[in-house]
C-alpha cells in the first residue's frame, strides 16, 4: 500500500501539484487486501439515443453511447460514456481494445495502470480514462463497502439543484422547452446556448425569462463564440447588457488568456464567468485556474480526463472562493448518478448531468436502485450506498440496447 501512495504522489508531484495544500486522495488504492480481486470481466452495452441535439457548432442527430460493466468476481462496477455522435453503425473495437489490457489485473494494478496514463501529455483519450476511472471506482467502493465519493475525499451532503439546458436557436423551440423544464421542476435553473450574435441571443434569453420569470438562475454557454471584438471593453460591454436583460451567469464567452479572464470577471458587475474550456483535463485545470478567474469553475464530464484530479481540482476551487458547477456531455445513464454523487459531495452550486425525460426513458426503466434521486423541487439528493450504487436489470438493459459485448 505504501509503495502504492508513494507512486500516486509521486505522479501528481510531477504535475507540479504536490506543492498545494489539498489532501491527496487515496482513490482506488485505500485497501489493499480487497483490492487485489482481480478483474474478471468487462461489458459493453450500446445505447442509442435518436434525438436530436442542437449546438452552436453543429446538430447531433443521434448518439452512440457505451455503458460499461467491470466485475471482480461477484462484484461489479458500471460507468458511461459517449462514444460517438452522427454515426449509427459505429465500430467499437477501438474501445474494446482499450479496456482489454485491463481485464485480468487486480483492481491496485489496474488503478496503477490508468494513473500512468492520467497525465500531462498523455496519447490516451479523456473519454477511455473516465470509462475505465468511472467503473473502477465503482468497483473500489464496492469491495471496500464505502461510497466512491468518499474514496475521493469529497464529503458533503447537501442537495444539489438540477440544470435543465436548451440547445435550439428557433425562438418557439426555446419557449416549449422554457415551458417544459417548468413541468419537470426544473425551472429554477436553466442553462441556454448562445450563438455568438447578440440579436439572437437576446432575444433567446428574453424569451427564457419571461417563462420562468425573475427568480430563476439562467446561464448561458457562447462555446467561446463571441470573437469579434476589438477590445476587453467592448466584450464586457455585450455581457453587460445581457446581465441587465436578465443574465446569472455565461460560460466560456469568448477565446480568453488567464489574465483577460481575471480582468473581464471585473468588468461585469454581478454576472459570474463560468470558465470550461480552458479547465481541461483536470490534471492542467488545477494548475492554470487562478483567483478571480471567474466566480463558477465547470468541471465537465468526458473532459476531465481523472476523477481524483477531479476531486483535487474542486478542492482548490473551493479554496480560492469560487464555486464548482458540473457539466454534461448529454449523459443519459450510469455517468448521471456518478456526476450527481461527486457534485453533491463536492458542494457544487448545480449539476447538468441529469437523466434526461426522453433520452433516459428506457435507460430509466431499467434502474432497479440508484444513490441518487431527483426531489420534487427538482433538486438531486444522495443516499449514500457502496461505490456509486447503481443496480440495473441487465437483462431488460440488453433489450434496449442495440449491442452486447463481452471484452
Amino acid at each position: 500500500m505504501k509503495t502504492n501512495r508513494r507512486n500516486f504522489i509521486k505522479g501528481i508531484s510531477s504535475l507540479g501539484l504536490y506543492s498545494l495544500s489539498y489532501p491527496l486522495l487515496s482513490s482506488c488504492i485505500s485497501n489493499k487486501d480487497v483490492l487485489t480481486a482481480k478483474i474478471t470481466g468487462i461489458e459493453f452495452f450500446q445505447y442509442n439515443i435518436n434525438i436530436p441535439r442542437y449546438f452552436s457548432f453543429g446538430t447531433w442527430l443521434n448518439r452512440q453511447h457505451i455503458f460499461m460493466k467491470i466485475s471482480a468476481g461477484d462484484y461489479y462496477g458500471w460507468s458511461e460514456i459517449p462514444a460517438s455522435r452522427n454515426n449509427p453503425d459505429i465500430d467499437l473495437s477501438p474501445w474494446v481494445n482499450y479496456v482489454k489490457q485491463f481485464k485480468g489485473l487486480s483492481i491496485v494494478e489496474a488503478q496503477k495502470l490508468l494513473q500512468s496514463q492520467q497525465v500531462k501529455g498523455s496519447k490516451t483519450s479523456f473519454k477511455h480514462l473516465e470509462l475505465m476511472d468511472m467503473g473502477l471506482l465503482d468497483l473500489a467502493g464496492r469491495l471496500q463497502n464505502k461510497p466512491s465519493i468518499e474514496l475521493l475525499g469529497l464529503h458533503k451532503k447537501e442537495a444539489v439543484p438540477g440544470l435543465y439546458c436548451i440547445l435550439h436557436k428557433d425562438e418557439e423551440k426555446v419557449r416549449e422547452e422554457a415551458q417544459k423544464s417548468v413541468k419537470q421542476n426544473l425551472g429554477h435553473h436553466m442553462k441556454f446556448k448562445m450563438y455568438g450574435d447578440v440579436e439572437v441571443d437576446l432575444k433567446l434569453l428574453r424569451i427564457i425569462r419571461e417563462v420562468l420569470g425573475e427568480d430563476a438562475v439562467v446561464i448561458s454557454d457562447v462555446n467561446k463564440g463571441y470573437k469579434k471584438w476589438k477590445s476587453l471593453e467592448e466584450l464586457a460591454e455585450i455581457l453587460n447588457t445581457f446581465r441587465e436583460n436578465g443574465l446569472n451567469a455565461i460560460e466560456d464567452p469568448a477565446p480568453l488568456t488567464t489574465e483577460q479572464w481575471i480582468a473581464l470577471q471585473n468588468m461585469t458587475g454581478d454576472l459570474d464567468l463560468i470558465p470550461d474550456a480552458p479547465m481541461r483535463p483536470a490534471w492542467n485545470g488545477v494548475n492554470k485556474l487562478q483567483k478571480g478567474m471567474g466566480r463558477i469553475i465547470n468541471l465537465h464530464p468526458s473532459t476531465m480526463g481523472s476523477f481524483s484530479h477531479t476531486a483535487l481540482f474542486a478542492n482548490k476551487v473551493e479554496d480560492i472562493g469560487a464555486k464548482v458547477m458540473i457539466g454534461d456531455d448529454s449523459l443519459v445513464g450510469p455517468a448521471c448518478t456518478a456526476w450527481q454523487q461527486i457534485a453533491i459531495g463536492a458542494g457544487a452550486t448545480w449539476v447538468e448531468a441529469i437523466e434526461k425525460e426522453e433520452d433516459s426513458k428506457e435507460y430509466v426503466e431499467c434502474v432497479l436502485k440508484s444513490s441518487t434521486t431527483k426531489r420534487s423541487d427538482g433538486y438531486y439528493k444522495m443516499d449514500s450506498k457502496p461505490g456509486f450504487g447503481l443496480e440495473l436489470d441487465e437483462k431488460r438493459l440488453r433489450t434496449i440496447c442495440s449491442h452486447f459485448i463481452e471484452v
